[in-house]
This record gives C-alpha cells, sequence and structure tokens, in this order.
C-alpha cells in the first residue's frame, strides 16, 4: 500500500492539533509585559506540546520518504499514534488550567509516557516492513527506558517536593526526544 495517502492525513491531523491548542491559549487580562507573564505555564504547556508535534511531524515526514509501501498494521498503528496525539490540546489546557495539581501533572506525564510508547511500537511495525539497518538504529529502546526512568524520577520528586517538577522532566525528555528523532534522522541522510 502507498504511503502518501497516510501522511497526507497525518499531516493534517497534527496541523488541526496545533491550531486548536493555540486557540486555546487565554488572552492577557492586560497587554503588558505582566500580562503574558501571568500566562507563562500556559505557553510552556503549549512549548511542549509543539515540541512533541514537531518531533512527530519530523518522523512521519521523513520516514515516509524513506519507505513506500505500508501494511494494514502500519495503518492501524499509525491511527492509534494519531489518535493519542489528537488528545494533546486536552492535556495542554488541563495542565495549563491546573499547574500546581497534582492529578494533574500525573496526568499529563502518563499522557506523553503513552504517546512515546505508542510513537516506538508504530516504528518498530515500520522496521518490521523496511529491513534497513539505520532505520533500526533510531528505534532506540535505550532511549525510551531512560525517558521511563526520568518521568518516574520526576514523579517521585513532583510527589515528595511540589507538583510542578513533573512537567519539568517532562519536557527535558520531550526535548531529548526530539534531539534523538532529528539526530538519527540526519544520519540516514548521510
Amino acid at each position: 500500500m502507498d504511503s502518501e495517502k497516510l501522511e497526507a492525513f497525518v499531516d493534517a491531523v497534527l496541523a488541526i492539533i496545533l491550531t486548536v491548542i493555540v486557540l486555546e491559549l487565554p488572552q492577557p487580562e492586560t497587554i503588558t509585559f505582566a500580562g503574558f507573564w501571568a500566562l507563562k505555564t500556559n505557553f510552556f504547556a503549549y512549548l511542549t506540546s509543539f515540541i512533541v508535534v514537531l518531533t512527530n511531524w519530523y518522523f512521519f515526514h521523513i520516514i515516509f520518504e524513506i519507505i513506500k509501501k505500508i501494511d494494514g498494521k502500519v495503518i492501524a498503528m499509525t491511527g492509534l499514534v494519531v489518535f493519542v496525539m489528537s488528545l494533546l490540546p486536552y492535556f495542554t489546557l488541563l495542565i495549563s488550567n491546573n499547574f500546581s495539581n497534582l492529578n494533574a501533572q500525573l496526568c499529563y506525564c502518563a499522557f506523553f509516557i503513552i504517546i512515546e510508547l505508542a510513537y516506538d511500537v508504530l516504528f518498530w511495525m515500520i522496521t518490521k516492513i523496511e529491513h534497513n539497518r539505520k532505520l533500526k538504529d533510531i528505534l532506540n529502546l535505550k532511549r525510551t527506558l531512560s525517558h521511563l526512568i526520568f518521568y518516574a524520577i520526576g514523579i517521585i520528586l513532583g510527589i515528595l517536593i511540589t507538583p510542578e517538577i513533573i512537567v519539568v522532566f517532562v519536557f527535558i525528555a520531550v526535548v531529548t526526544w526530539f534531539l534523538h528523532v532529528y539526530l538519527s534522522i540526519k544520519d540516514i541522510d548521510k
């Protein structure tokens, strides 16, 4: 099966996700630095979400250039990943409105764990179709394991110290995930 239509679908959904997140950003009460500063948690949650969407878009864009044929399992798993990603505006708003709430922080962290695991399962399925050593190098389960440990540390510190620590650990994991994808895919182009 050709991958172009699936790629177009993913691009459209990711664009809609970012649009919804931006539209849910509140306006400042006053158009001053203090007014915007009061919304810092909203913008931080948006930045984290944007990096996740960018990581997924970049991954799909490059991978669909490399592989042209996909099977029903990859389509189904891509649908699952896109479904999970479509919940990103909900969890971004949840954390934006409840930044100091431990349960909101735990939900936000769990959501990102689910995104990362779904992404890894999808990529594992793709490597089963496309037997390319460089592609297999991108699927780095050590990175996933290190992120899971990192998330766990954030959760423990969030419970023991302050819930806001969890989102900081999520942000760092998301940035390192993007760097891993970027650097790994960059090596494929060589």
